[in-house]
């Protein structure tokens, strides 16, 4: 569905001939797409069609063969990851095992050298906001599969990222939690009006989060 006129200064997200091989094998073959600010922009294909190596490529996790990233107009192919200030939740979460949620989710802010007052205010503030409040001081392991994804998404918006990429971060969850999830997901897009880069192989938790979405081929 297209959202209308692509103007550049309104782009969050530009991919410009993006290639990655992988012997001689193309698991992405390029692929142009451009994503509006604020825009929830879903890439929904079968597996093995090259969903995630094309986020992997936006965030710097991966480097192509061939074309370009771009980022709010710059040129971010050759930048490395930790300086692209991108959010990224993982299908498995990646939490950490053995931190509290409060450091999981402080840990990009570690990372980007803020001071230890504001980045409490800001867990505490992130921590409201995706409806934890009073978990800080518990494990991953205490907390329910619902809330592990919380907490992933709380750690990749806490930074204030350019853009959040979500690598199916519902499909490890039950059916009735996953649209749950999926709403409330949605919704916390709209609040922050922040750009997102959906990745999924299923329609019905696509369909409604739809505002473009060029189908990927297998091969």
């Amino acid at each position: 569905m297209e959202t209308g006129v692509r103007i550049v200064g309104n782009l969050a997200v530009q991919l410009v001939n993006l290639t990655k091989r992988y012997g001689r094998a193309a698991a992405v073959d390029a692929v142009s797409l451009e994503v509006l600010r604020g825009e929830f922009f879903s890439l929904l294909g079968p597996s093995g069609c090259g969903k995630t190596t094309t986020l992997r490529l936006i965030a710097g996790l991966a480097e192509p063969d061939a074309g370009a990233v771009k980022i709010l107009g710059d040129d971010v192919t050759d930048v490395p990851t930790n300086r692209r200030n991108i959010g990224m939740v993982f299908q498995n979460y990646a939490l950490f095992p053995h931190m509290t949620v409060s450091e999981n989710i402080s840990f990009g802010l570690r990372m980007h050298k803020v001071g230890r007052s504001e980045a409490a205010d800001r867990v505490a503030n992130v921590l409201d906001l995706v409806r934890l409040r009073g978990t800080g001081d518990r494990l991953p392991r205490q907390l329910s599969g619902g809330q592990q994804q919380r907490v992933a998404l709380a750690r990749a918006i806490v930074i204030e990222p350019k853009v959040l990429l979500l690598d199916e971060p519902l499909s490890n969850l039950d059916a009735k939690l996953r649209k749950e999830m999926q709403l409330e997901l949605r919704a916390l897009q709209r609040r922050l009006g922040i750009t997102a880069v959906y990745v999924t192989q299923t329609i019905s938790i696509a369909g409604p989060q739809i505002a473009s979405s060029p189908s990927l081929s297998a091969g």
